[in-house]
């Protein structure tokens, strides 16, 4: 709970209480993604924290500067005078503004945390973490979450979007400013079992949900009462409010919302393998946001001029309409455009290798194929997006992530989600030692997973461990190279040939004859794939194989 909403509503009280009016000292760095305020006549400091899998801000009573190994930032900061520290009203977002009204912005947005300078115009003149496509923007341009209210009913919409979700889910959705824990704890004070579909509550049992939704909220905006729930001498969970699902565990109450926050950092800190494991899964999910939203614009861009469809008809009915005039051999042709009934004369290329008659007929196949490519690109916008969804999602429940527990619990409930981005889990809820699964990933048509591996032991390893019955196997044929699968529980509908063809041209680009016109590939069901005792890494024998033939190429991204 260090980031969410509530915890920051009042972490924002706090720093203002203690720091407005005081002048800045420095600001500093001397750890990775941590950025510290210090001030002048105070030893207190107020410590901000961006990296991915470790967001925070609070106050310390005392801080010591390294010597050595820290930098000095947002220089124009030093020497000013706070005016107000406050929080957005929907949103984890604290502004720190300063007497000349210019202001620091710390975004707490998991993975895309940062902390922006803000001049009197709104313009985003300096960064703690660079990013150049954010500075000298206008903050207004900046995406802000809207977070609706607490609904005071579920109207049928509500239920038709998020009916077949398990109800801890679907809350998730309703009430995006709770977050897991407080999510967890709304449903331990009502009574409900998370599990069950949202659908399948009954309407009292509803009305008790949101009743209990709007009085927790009532009393996260109540003055604090910071604690640290531990289990032994392992804290558990940091709370601004006393959780009943944890009323088994021993607490310690603090007096400040600060104070609270440093001792429980203090101990979870030492959970490194927890931390790095988080890592290292929003580091896959970061990348496939990135690349998805790269597709998109990509896409779109490709939209505007894609369809030549009309273009290519025009062509073709024009072409028909005067086959007499026009001879084999002619590079173009001149017509009226009866078409749309203007008295312009378009010129038509021509193909001096075929017939009139050929040409026009070409023209009316270029039509169907781009009208064929304009649904495929319409129909992997869609999917996309979709997958750009589900793994937002999954990045913004990972920002509750503290303890070993949350990690297992976080991977048991998306288990699913995790496989299609290439992420393996065990069913206890704890990731595999290979759970980043060292191959090259792609993407193919109907939003199927493409793997391909990279060396003789690690094609051993994909074709041996990573490669269920059913899925589709891919290998150039007679010549050294990847071993390749596709993945057919990964996307939407039935492997298409398309598909298929994308899959067998990554083995062929893969292999010893990429530089060739056409590859022949093998392809059969991962289980007629074998790997006979004693052969060398990277050598399996095959059953009931087809030959491909496709040339190497890689999918678009």
């Amino acid at each position: 709970m260090i980031t969410n909403y509530y915890t920051l509503f009042h972490i924002a009280v706090e720093l203002n209480q203690e720091f407005s009016g005081r002048i800045v000292d420095e600001v500093f760095t001397q750890y990775r993604g941590e950025l510290i305020l210090s001030f002048r006549e105070t030893p207190a400091v107020i410590l901000v924290g961006c990296e991915p899998a470790n967001n925070y801000i609070y106050a310390r009573k005392t801080f010591a500067r390294a010597h050595r190994n820290s930098t000095n930032l947002f220089s124009e900061v030093h020497g000013m005078m706070i005016e107000k520290i406050s929080i957005h009203p929907t949103d984890r977002q604290i502004y720190v503004r300063l007497k000349d009204e210019r202001e620091l912005i710390v975004q707490l947005f998991g993975s895309k945390a940062n902390i922006l300078f803000v001049d009197t115009n709104g313009m985003v003149t300096d960064l703690f973490l660079k990013k150049s496509d954010l500075k000298n923007t206008k903050l207004e341009l900046f995406s802000q979450i809207q977070h609706p209210d607490i609904p005071e009913s579920l109207h049928n919409s509500i239920v038709a979007t998020y009916g077949g979700q398990p109800l801890a889910t679907a809350l998730k959705r309703i009430f995006p400013l709770f977050g897991t824990v407080l999510i967890r704890e709304l449903l331990t004070r009502v009574g409900l079992n998370g599990e069950q579909p949202l659908a399948d509550v009954l309407e009292n049992e509803i009305d008790r949900l949101l009743n209990s939704a709007q009085r927790l909220k009532e009393e996260l905006l109540s003055p604090p009462s910071p604690r640290v729930y531990s289990n032994g001498t392992s804290p558990v969970r940091f709370s601004i409010i006393p959780l009943q699902h944890l009323n088994e565990f021993e607490f310690q109450k603090y007096e400040s919302v600060s104070e609270a926050i440093y001792t429980f950092r203090a101990h979870v800190h030492h959970e490194k393998t927890i931390l790095h494991e988080k890592v290292e899964i929003m580091k896959v999910l970061e990348r496939e946001r990135d690349h998805t939203e790269r597709t998109l614009q990509k896409i779109a861009a490709e939209a505007e001029t894609s369809s030549r469809a009309a273009l290519y008809e025009k062509f073709g009915k024009l072409l028909i309409a005067q086959l007499h005039l026009i001879k084999k051999g002619d590079t173009t042709a001149l017509a009226e455009d009866f078409v749309d009934r203007s008295d312009e004369l378009i010129e038509v290329p021509l193909d001096p290798h075929l017939t009139p008659a050929k040409n026009a007929e070409r023209y009316f196949e270029k039509a169907g194929k781009s009208r064929h490519a304009v649904e495929e690109q319409r129909q992997r916008a869609a999917e996309l997006t979709e997958r750009q969804k589900s793994v937002s999602q999954l990045l913004t429940r990972m920002e509750d992530i503290i303890t070993a527990d949350d990690l297992h619990r976080f991977v048991e409930e998306n288990r699913k989600e995790l496989l299609k981005f290439g992420l393996k889990t065990k069913k206890s809820g704890q990731l595999k030692k290979e759970e980043l699964l060292p191959f090259r990933l792609f993407t193919v048509a109907g939003g199927f997973q493409v793997w391909a591996g990279k060396s003789g032991e690690n094609n051993d390893l994909l074709s041996t461990r990573h490669t269920a019955k059913n899925d589709l196997w891919f290998h150039a044929r007679g010549v050294g190279g990847s071993h390749v699968v596709l993945k057919v529980g990964t996307g939407k509908g039935e492997v298409s040939k398309q598909a298929i063809e994308q899959a067998a041209a990554i083995a062929a680009y893969y292999s010893k004859m990429k530089n060739s016109k056409l590859v022949p590939v093998a392809m059969c069901e991962g289980k007629y794939v074998r790997k006979p005792k004693g052969v060398p890494a990277g050598t399996v024998t095959l059953e009931r194989e087809k030959t491909l033939f496709v040339e190497p190429a890689l999918p678009q991204p």
